[in-house]
């Protein structure tokens, strides 16, 4: 996320992974939790039989976005937020978006990030497409209605 980037920025190329450009202390850190989460989850079901508990991954159909935006219909520089001003992302954590001389790209559908800390319409349903029919949900939600 960019406001993580910004926040965090690091002057140590090596604190970046070469393939996102993402922090690899905070992605290691989100990867961890959800593992843990997965672990809960399937633990929940096994106390619970009777009830019905998807596990849902929000990091990987986002970052998998990150790494080829092309792929799923979105500009270059995935990192780069829609509504925003300044910086190396075009979000600065002063002037956040509504605010005055804060604009918005002119086609959001073509952007991940709309500001530094929410995505789009358009990243939005392509995770809730990964998590309603998989591959990113655990069983996929489609199937929890059967």
């Amino acid at each position: 996320m960019p406001v993580i980037l910004t926040l965090f920025a690091s002057s140590n190329k090596e604190d970046y992974e070469p393939d996102t450009g993402c922090l690899k202390e905070y992605n290691g850190l989100a990867m961890y939790h959800n593992s843990l989460l997965h672990q809960d989850v399937i633990r929940l079901r096994g106390k619970y039989p009777r009830v019905k508990i998807s596990y849902t991954d929000y990091y990987y159909p986002t970052i998998n976005v990150v790494k080829s935006p092309g792929l799923y219909g979105f500009i270059d520089t995935p990192l780069q937020v829609c509504c925003g001003k300044g910086g190396p992302y075009n979000f600065n954590i002063s002037e956040n978006c509504g605010m005055p001389g804060v604009s918005a790209c002119p086609n959001p559908s073509a952007y991940l990030h709309w500001d530094g800390a929410h995505l789009t319409e358009a990243a939005y349903r392509y995770i809730s497409s990964t998590w309603l029919d998989g591959p990113y949900a655990d069983p996929p939600l489609k199937r929890l209605h059967n």
